[in-house]
């Protein structure tokens, strides 16, 4: 029996004054924890069961919303009575208070990562190259894998920059015992501070001369800090962006030149909306052209790459005011506008 472990039962003391950050909303409109899965083929596990505590569930109806999310019948909520110290602890006391038995995969909440999982799981850890990903964040704050040339794990050091490979976060056991025991005879030995998976891993290897390899993530995003999280919300923006003055050179309805004949672009601010559209912006496109002129503008806009969320046309030509919510999970301001020179560009203007 495969089983996948989301541990969920820490304080999220990295995203204050929110709720418990895997229930986080992403920009998409799913929830951190949805994310956090999506890069997994579910269909190997026989039971999916995700670790959180009563304090969440009474505050935040954690257990309720996780229902509503995940509507699959292997999902599982195992439900602590209290905040763990350690996700080895958050897994040690899933295995004992779900009865797990059998093989299982332990994997962050606040992460994505996309890795093609076997169904016989043995000994593994995932790990992503540094070298291969330069524009990963929070490096120190990493734990990092020592492997051989045939991918046998040599070590895991937590918060030491020791090799080029960083643990994403998805560890696999071949069966449960084997993790529960490591868990309690280094429990056994009071050693100071605080007890990462890694750290039983690291156990295993040196003491019980396990083996376990390295597996390379096809595909990794962190969230493990605001900082990270934050960075994730801007590049998933919505800029509503007017047509004429900023994509198109200004005219109007009527004279020699105007809306009806018109389609000299402003290169440089296309690029910028095509880059902002690629790395995950929302592109809603403003306009105080009727109707009539709609097609005509899809057909431009499509033939230079940009594929719009909306497009409202017929505007009023007046000041466009734009008012939204802020609050620590949208951070003030949560509405900004650039008021840009007619006909200018954009870049320089951009936060």
């Amino acid at each position: 029996m495969n089983t996948l472990i989301i541990p969920c039962a820490g304080r999220s003391n990295r995203f204050p004054n929110m709720k418990p950050k895997w229930m986080l909303t992403h920009p998409d409109g799913s929830l951190m924890i949805e994310k956090s899965l999506s890069g997994l083929n579910l269909e190997i596990f026989d039971r999916i069961i995700i670790t959180i505590v009563k304090p969440h569930d009474e505050e935040y109806e954690a257990k309720l919303v996780l229902s509503q999310v995940f509507k699959n019948a292997k999902v599982e909520v195992c439900l602590l009575d209290d905040f763990t110290k350690s996700a080895s602890e958050t897994v040690f006391s899933t295995l004992e208070k779900m009865k797990v038995r059998g093989s299982f995969i332990a994997k962050d909440s606040d992460n994505y990562v996309s890795i093609d999982i076997p169904r016989n799981i043995d000994n593994f850890i995932v790990g992503c190259d540094l070298h291969k990903n330069p524009h990963i964040a929070n490096i120190p704050g990493k734990s990092f894998i020592v492997a051989n040339s045939q991918g046998i794990i040599q070590d895991i050091i937590e918060k030491h920059v020791i090799s080029n490979i960083i643990c994403v976060g998805v560890y696999a056991f071949e069966d449960a015992e084997l993790f529960k025991n490591g868990y309690l005879e280094l429990m056994s030995k009071n050693l100071p501070g605080e007890m990462f998976i890694s750290h039983v891993i690291s156990y295993l290897l040196s003491t019980k001369k396990h083996i376990f390899t390295a597996k390379e993530a096809n595909g990794y995003a962190d969230w493990g800090t605001i900082k990270e999280w934050s960075e994730i919300q801007k590049d998933f923006r919505t800029y509503f962006v007017d047509v004429d003055g900023i994509l198109l050179k200004n005219c109007g309805k009527y004279g020699s030149i105007n809306w009806y004949n018109n389609e000299e672009t402003i290169p440089e601010n296309i690029d910028v909306i095509k880059n902002l559209q690629a790395k995950g912006g929302q592109i809603v496109i403003t306009t105080s052209r009727g109707e009539e002129f709609r097609v005509a503008l899809e057909n431009l806009l499509s033939r230079y790459g940009i594929t719009p969320y909306a497009i409202l046309m017929g505007l009023h030509h007046s000041s466009r005011m734009l008012i939204n919510d802020f609050a620590p999970t949208n951070p003030y301001p949560s509405a900004t506008a650039i008021s840009l020179p007619r006909n200018n560009h954009i870049k320089e203007y951009l936060l």
